[in-house]
């Protein structure tokens, strides 16, 4: 029977005969070099929990080009069991580092916008005719007496003076027309170049407040800002929505890219490279606070 070190030993025969090291291994996978040590030499009570050594080792695995679906079949008997363990996330006071949550869209408030809009025109209308009503009453001007004969001459209105006029007050409609608004600047997501597994793009006209990832299968994602630091960690099958906006710089790894789409503001990315595990860096470009 394989021992509990055994899985640690091969993987670590596969890293030195690609001739990748610790440090290497550290800077591709994002994992802390004490986690890939501990991996290794098979302790895997020094990671932050049985639901993330899977996760770590599967990672671990992708990067030195071992297929981590074998590897799980070969070592299931000695790997940890997450099911048997609930992973306990930090509180939000201590999650402060951790700037966006999947956001949900509300159906309610189309209809509550359009409701209050009403309610608006409605009250300008009310104030509106109660201005004219006491400026008319506070005017002072005597009304004509129907019942006096009124003397005087009356003169016939030229038929071409009143065409005229009505012309006038036509390009003077005109004239009022508003100019329609400026429409937004187009959304660009351009792509860079592409360094050992991870492809670099540059986006201009949005930020990352509709961030969105579906799935076609089980994905490792790990989600990164420019500094390093971790936003978001998982092995989902599920859809997720993140709103990003005070970041200028993330960093997506997919541990299957195959079973991965990634909207960016509805725009679908696409992954330059038919390897499995695959990182999409994306840097705005015209970034304002």
């Amino acid at each position: 029977m394989l021992r509990l070190s055994e899985l640690g030993q091969h993987l670590k025969e596969i890293r030195e005969q690609n001739n990748i090291t610790l440090d290497d291994l550290q800077r591709t996978t994002k994992i802390q070099k004490r986690y890939l040590i501990a991996i290794e030499e098979g302790h895997y009570d020094r990671l932050p929990g049985q639901f993330y050594a899977r996760a770590f080792i599967k990672t671990y695995a992708e990067s030195i080009g071992l297929d981590p679906e074998e590897l799980f079949d070969q070592f299931k008997s000695e790997l940890p069991n997450p099911k048997q363990e609930t992973v306990q996330l930090p509180s939000r006071t201590k999650r402060s580092n951790i700037s966006a949550r999947p956001t949900k869209r509300s159906k309610s408030q189309p209809v509550l916008t359009t409701i209050l809009t009403i309610v608006i025109l409605a009250i300008i209308a009310v104030v509106t005719t109660i201005i004219i009503q006491n400026y008319l009453a506070a005017d002072g001007a005597e009304q004509p007496d129907m019942n006096q004969n009124v003397e005087g001459d009356f003169y016939e209105t030229d038929d071409e003076d009143s065409d005229v006029n009505e012309e006038d007050e036509g390009n003077e409609d005109e004239l009022v027309e508003e100019e329609p608004e400026p429409e937004p600047d187009p959304i660009e997501l351009n792509f860079v170049e592409t360094q050992g597994i991870t492809s670099l793009y540059e986006l201009t006209g949005a930020l990352f407040d509709h961030v969105r990832i579906e799935m076609d299968g089980t994905s490792y994602i790990d989600i990164q800002n420019g500094l390093g630091r971790t936003l978001y960690m998982s092995d989902t099958g599920e859809d997720i929505e993140f709103d990003f906006s005070e970041e200028e710089e993330l960093i997506f790894n997919f541990g299957r890219s195959t079973d991965v789409q990634l909207f960016i503001d509805d725009q679908l990315v696409d992954f330059p490279t038919d390897s499995v595990h695959q990182k999409i860096h994306i840097t705005i470009i015209d970034f304002e606070e």
